[in-house]
């Protein structure tokens, strides 16, 4: 038509498009591009979508299923890429809403919930394994899920209070707020769990729940509150994980308490707890060399009050390692090394304790248990068991350690977590051996990254079954960054 207006974008190639169409960060920003001519809708949406797939790895680390460049490839680069962007910004809120109009069941969060792990499982996939310890690499999947956090509240709906029906409670804060009704709960579980560093930063306004529950918990017996569950005893408890770094926040966190607030605020940076800095694996083995951390005790009598659930009533406080020494709760620091076979010292007497190298159990399947959260079965045994060697110092006295890891199955679709044991003892001062009238046990879980172990300890000579003298410990690796 005589006298038309011939849109510029159209003389262009396509890839010249694209390439504007590539500094537009914001996503209605691009969206807007994409309407203006047929050009640029092109540039966007055809080409085999190969847009898409720049777009998702300029924003996004390399997903597990990037690697395979068959098929519709570049579709799936556009749908993931979108389906995280959404659920990024809007949470659960978005997914609700869509479902209520579609007149579908609603999800309640669970899209939200799996684009956070896929995010967290996949952070530092394009940090190159040969890196060495002196280059440090920003997670872009990790900064994504920090921001989330910031922007949400994800992380105050963490254990409700004992007296709150699990099933419904709606938080409420400055924040947008996220219906946690009928959310999937070992999934939203998991995820707290590998936000633990962030439950940990000062700088997070993060909601206390239950103290007293959670004391309970931590003070309870292996019989009692087991670690791990299922069939084969391959299950991680997320339940009491997340006790665990309930009652570690507690002290930690809250100047009001004064036990390891003022001790925690005065570590540098490096020697707080922090996130992985290498891809989540599945049956890695290597360890880190310096830790820090603490355990938790009571007289006897006091622990028999906490397991009555007594503590609810009113407060029994708790003792820390160091104490003894100092009147202050403060933390120990103690050193591990994987060895070799022809290294290992692993007695006998340490094995009937811990069972560390017992093959897993096997129990009949109830009901609940037909869905594990650990289908791969027990091939995640075999073969998978690393010792290490460790020293430390303990009110006026050294102390030495002989442990084990076995790794884990993935849990609820996240890979990397590992049982620890560990048998701490004194050396016997006339024969120079191992004081076996002064053994402390060790049993945990390794939190997937290999940066926080959590678990019980317990005295082998001390009472068995719901007579056990127990308590919590916690460790973190405080090498320096990767």
């Amino acid at each position: 038509m005589a006298g038309q207006r011939s849109n510029p974008f159209d003389s262009v190639p396509i890839e010249t498009n694209q390439h504007i169409a590539s500094y537009l960060t914001g996503d209605s920003d691009l969206g807007n591009f994409r309407l203006i001519s047929q050009s640029t809708h092109d540039a966007v949406d055809a080409d085999n979508n190969s847009f898409w797939r720049r777009r998702f790895l300029a924003v996004f680390e390399t997903p597990m299923w990037g690697a395979n460049g068959s098929g519709d490839i570049n579709v799936k680069f556009k749908r993931e890429y979108q389906r995280r962007r959404r659920c990024l910004l809007f949470g659960a809120k978005y997914e609700a809403a869509v479902w209520k109009d579609e007149g579908k069941e609603i999800r309640k969060g669970t899209e939200a919930l799996e684009v956070l792990r896929e995010l967290l499982v996949d952070a530092f996939s394009d940090k190159p394994e040969s890196s060495d310890r002196s280059t440090i690499y920003e997670s872009v999947n990790l900064a994504a899920v920090l921001a989330f956090l910031s922007n949400h509240d994800l992380l105050q709906v963490v254990l409700p209070p004992k007296q709150t029906p699990p099933s419904r409670q709606r938080t409420r804060s400055s924040k947008s707020s996220i219906d946690i009704v009928c959310l999937p709960k070992q999934l939203l579980q998991t995820i707290h769990i590998l936000l633990a560093p962030a439950m940990f930063d000062l700088g997070r306004n993060v909601n206390q729940y239950s103290f007293s529950t959670s004391q309970e918990v931590v003070y309870g017996t292996s019989t009692e509150h087991p670690i791990f569950e299922g069939c084969n005893g391959l299950d991680v408890s997320t339940s009491w994980v997340l006790h665990h770094i309930n009652f570690w926040k507690f002290h930690m966190t809250r100047a009001a308490e004064c036990t390891l607030h003022d001790a925690f605020r005065d570590l540098p940076a490096d020697e707080k707890p922090r996130f992985w800095s290498r891809q989540l694996r599945q049956g890695r083995s290597t360890l880190g060399t310096h830790w820090k951390g603490s355990y938790a005790y009571l007289d006897r009598d006091l622990i028999a009050d906490v397991r009555a659930g007594r503590g609810n009533d009113s407060a029994i406080a708790d003792e820390f390692n160091g104490e003894a020494d100092s009147g202050a709760g403060c933390f120990q620091d103690l050193r591990l090394e994987l060895v070799g076979e022809e290294q290992r010292f692993w007695p006998a007497t340490f094995e009937a304790h811990l069972k560390a190298l017992a093959p897993p159990v096997s129990r009949a399947k109830t009901r609940a248990q037909q869905r594990s959260a650990t289908p791969e079965g027990l091939w995640a045994f075999k073969n998978q068991s690393f010792q290490f060697t460790g020293e430390g110092h303990d009110v006026a006295e050294d102390f030495c350690a002989q442990g084990w890891l076995n790794a884990l199955p993935a849990q609820h679709g996240v890979p990397g977590w590992q049982r620890m044991t560990m048998m701490k003892y004194y050396e016997d001062l006339v024969t120079g051996g191992v004081d076996y009238d002064s053994l402390w046990a060790y049993e945990g879980v390794v939190l997937p990254g290999g940066q926080i172990m959590l678990g019980r300890w317990w005295s082998p000579s001390d009472g068995v079954g719901s007579e056990q003298y127990s308590g919590p410990f916690i460790l973190w690796c405080v090498d320096g960054p990767e």
